[in-house]
């Protein structure tokens, strides 16, 4: 009876802001910028239980799993110049902002009575993202 339950809350929070400014870059041979990132955040919640009773399994044998993931910062990127005469001039941005989330849960219940309330999965998942995603460039 209320026994072998799984419980997990999962809370991410990024507020903080990525930011990259560059300038110049225009030589001859490779001129140009160049800049990649990016923001990530990821959760992961693998859950699985089992009850045998000869008796009652009352509020038992459920997986609970919460997560939550938000993002307000702002990703950005400024870039000025890059107007390279050689093979690879200009400019060159890679950023993104990404959040993932994974559960996998499992229970068995194997009971002689009452089994009320028991082997239940619940999974509450929330992703947020109020932050920009910028880039602007300049020759």
């Amino acid at each position: 009876m209320i026994s072998c339950n799984n419980l997990s809350v999962q809370n991410q929070e990024n507020e903080g802001n990525n930011a990259a400014a560059q300038s110049g870059g225009n030589d001859d041979d490779d001129g140009g910028n160049s800049a990649n990132q990016g923001i990530s955040q990821s959760q992961d919640s693998d859950q699985s239980a089992l009850c045998v009773s000869g008796d009652g399994t009352f509020l038992s044998c459920n997986n609970l799993n919460v997560q939550n993931q938000e993002n307000s910062g702002s990703n950005a990127i400024a870039q000025q110049g890059g107007n390279g005469n050689g093979n690879d001039g200009g400019n060159s941005a890679n950023q993104g902002i990404g959040q993932s989330q994974y559960s996998d849960q499992s229970s068995g219940v194997v009971s002689g009575d009452d089994t009320e309330a028991s082997g239940n999965n619940i999974n509450v998942q929330n992703q947020e993202n109020s932050g920009s995603n910028a880039a602007a460039q300049e020759d």
